[in-house]
C-alpha cells in the first residue's frame, strides 16, 4: 500500500500541469452564461473551446458557441447561454479540430420549486424591493441575493441579500435599488449554486440629469517643440483624480502610452499646461477620476521650426550701453573668454558681513513680451585677476545668481537661478517680502562657479523656460512681458530671449 501511495503522489507532481476543464455547474437556466474552467492549455493563441450537443460529431456546422483561448493557460471564459438540453464544453489545441477533452453539463427550465415575486411590480429608483418566496428547503442557510442581470453569481457582483432563516415561506424587503436590470437569485445551504431567479428592472422617479460633455481647447493646433502648450477644460469631475495626458496620435488609451500628463488639480473648469514634446502627431485626452476612460479628445501636432532669439549682450567689442549698476563697487566689465578670442562680461560679487551676503546687483532691460526663453553662456576666465580686496581670486568668482523681473497676470515676480541650491538639494521655493515684492528660487541647470565645482575652463550653456518654471510654483499664472535680466555676478556672455 505505501508503494501504491508513493506512486500516486509521483503521478500527481508529474501530472500538475494536466489538461483540464469543467463548468462552474453542471445544471444551468435556460440562456444562462456558461462560465468554462480551464488549466493545463498549451498557452497558443489559437486554442479554443466550443459547447456541442452531446454526442455530436467535432464537425463545425455543430458548434452552438466557441471562442478562442488567446493563449490563455488557465482560468475562466465565459460562453453564451444555450436553450434546454444535453450539452458539452469541448477544447482543441492549435486551431484543430482534434479533441482534447470534453466536459459534460445540462440545462434545464425549472432548477426546483421555488417561486419568487414582486410586492410591487413597477418599481422605481426611490422603491424598496419587497420580494415573496415560497418552495425554499427551510435550511437556516438557504439565502435570496439581488444580482445585476447577466452577471455571474461570483460574491463580488452581488447588491444585497439576507438569510430565509429556516423559512420555506415568507417575504423579505431590500433596499432601494439604482436605475437598471437586476435579478433576485435564490441559492440553499450557502451554495452559490442556483435555484431560481426572477427578473426586474428600476427605472428613474425623476428626469436623470446628463451631465455636459468635457470640452477641450488648445491654444493652437501647431507647435515648435519643447514650447509650453496651454490646454483650456470645462465640464470635469472636479476631483484632484481627473488628468489629462498626452498620447501618440491613434494610441490605445494605456497609460504606457502617456507621454506627458497633468492633474487637473480638482477644478471643473481651468487651464493646463504640458511641456516637452518632440517632432510628432499627437492627441489630447481627458479623463475622469484616475481612470482610462476618455472624456474627450483633441489633436495637436509639434514641428521642428528654427528658433528665433534676441541678444542682449554678446560682449564682441564692447558692452551693451544698457546695462544698470544697482549695486556694489565695480561696474559691469568687458573681459576676453580666456583661450577664447570673444569676449565675456565680468560681473563682480561683492560679499559682506563675514560673506553672508553678496550687495552686487546688475540689471539689463529686455522689454519683451514674446519670447521666454532665456539663454546664456556661463562659465570663467582663467587668467582674469578680479578687482576686489582678494587679488588671489584670479579668473575665480564666488557664488552668484541670475535671473529675470517679470510682469504676470497675478503681479510682478523676481525669478533667480542659484546653483548653490544644488549643492542643498533644495527644491524650488517662493519668498514675497511684502508689498509686491515676490521672489522665486530655483536650483540652476548649471554650475555656476568656475574653480571650486568646475574647472576654470569650462563654459557651459544657460537655458530656461521661463514661462514652465513660473507654473511650477504657480500653475495658474502666466508671463505677461519680461522686464529686466537681474543678475549678482559672474563671468557671462551672449544673454538671449528665445522662441523655444
Amino acid at each position: 500500500m505505501k508503494l501504491k501511495r508513493i506512486v500516486m503522489i509521483i503521478f500527481m507532481v508529474i501530472n500538475l500541469n494536466a489538461l483540464s476543464v469543467n463548468t462552474e455547474k453542471d445544471l444551468y437556466l435556460p440562456n444562462e452564461s456558461i462560465n468554462v474552467i480551464l488549466t493545463g492549455m498549451l498557452g497558443d493563441n489559437h486554442d479554443w473551446i466550443a459547447i456541442y450537443p452531446k454526442d455530436s460529431s467535432n464537425d463545425w456546422i455543430n458548434v452552438i458557441d466557441w471562442t478562442w483561448t488567446d493563449g490563455l493557460k488557465e482560468g475562466l471564459i465565459s460562453l453564451k447561454g444555450v436553450p434546454v438540453g444535453e450539452y458539452q464544453v469541448r477544447v482543441f489545441f492549435e486551431n484543430s479540430y482534434t479533441l482534447e477533452l470534453a466536459y459534460d453539463f445540462s440545462v434545464n427550465e425549472a432548477l426546483s420549486p421555488v417561486e419568487l415575486s414582486l410586492e410591487k411590480e413597477n418599481l422605481n429608483n426611490e422603491d424598496m424591493l419587497t420580494l415573496n418566496f415560497s418552495g425554499m428547503l427551510g435550511d437556516d442557510k438557504d439565502w435570496i441575493g439581488i444580482y445585476p442581470k447577466g452577471s455571474s453569481n461570483a460574491w463580488e457582483n452581488m447588491i444585497s441579500w439576507s438569510w430565509t432563516d429556516g423559512k420555506k415561506s415568507g417575504q423579505f424587503t431590500f433596499p432601494s435599488l439604482d436605475k437598471g436590470e437586476y435579478e433576485a437569485r435564490v441559492f440553499f445551504e450557502n451554495s452559490f449554486t442556483l435555484e431560481h431567479r426572477l427578473s426586474f428592472s428600476v427605472e428613474l422617479i425623476k428626469e436623470e440629469v446628463v451631465p455636459d460633455p468635457v470640452v477641450l481647447v488648445s491654444n493652437k493646433e501647431i507647435y515648435t517643440t519643447n514650447e509650453l502648450i496651454f490646454i483650456d477644460f470645462k465640464n470635469m469631475l472636479g476631483v484632484n483624480e481627473d488628468w489629462i495626458g498626452v498620447y501618440p496620435k491613434g494610441s490605445s488609451y494605456e497609460f504606457e502610452n502617456v507621454i506627458t500628463w497633468t492633474s487637473t488639480r480638482g477644478k471643473i473648469d481651468g487651464e493646463v499646461s504640458l511641456y516637452g514634446l518632440p517632432v510628432g502627431e499627437y492627441d489630447v485626452r481627458a479623463f475622469f477620476n484616475n481612470s482610462l476612460t476618455k472624456e474627450a479628445n483633441i489633436s495637436i501636432s509639434v514641428e521642428d521650426k528654427p528658433v528665433e532669439s534676441t541678444i542682449y549682450e554678446d560682449a564682441e567689442g564692447n558692452l551693451s550701453d544698457q546695462w544698470i549698476h544697482v549695486s556694489g563697487d565695480f561696474i559691469p566689465l568687458l573681459t576676453n573668454r580666456g583661450f577664447e578670442s570673444d569676449g565675456a562680461v565680468a560681473l563682480v560679487t561683492q560679499w559682506t558681513n563675514n560673506a553672508t551676503q553678496n550687495i552686487a546687483e546688475y540689471h539689463l532691460p529686455l522689454n519683451n513680451s514674446t519670447q521666454k526663453v532665456l539663454e546664456m553662456d556661463i562659465g570663467g576666465v582663467y587668467d582674469y585677476l578680479i578687482p576686489n580686496k582678494l587679488p588671489e581670486q584670479i579668473g575665480y568668482m564666488s557664488h552668484f545668481s541670475v535671473g529675470v523681473e517679470v510682469v504676470t497676470l497675478n503681479g510682478t515676480r523676481r525669478m533667480v537661478w542659484d546653483s548653490f541650491l544644488n549643492h542643498g538639494d533644495v527644491d524650488p521655493y517662493i519668498r514675497d517680502y511684502g508689498n509686491g515684492n515676490i521672489w522665486i528660487y530655483y536650483p540652476s541647470p548649471v554650475e555656476h562657479v568656475r574653480g571650486w565645482y568646475e574647472d576654470i575652463h569650462t563654459w557651459q550653456h544657460f537655458k530656461v523656460n521661463i514661462e514652465y518654471e513660473l507654473r511650477k510654483l504657480e500653475p495658474d499664472n502666466k508671463v505677461v512681458t519680461i522686464n529686466y535680466f537681474i543678475a549678482t555676478g559672474g563671468f557671462l556672455d551672449n544673454i538671449k530671449l528665445s522662441s523655444h
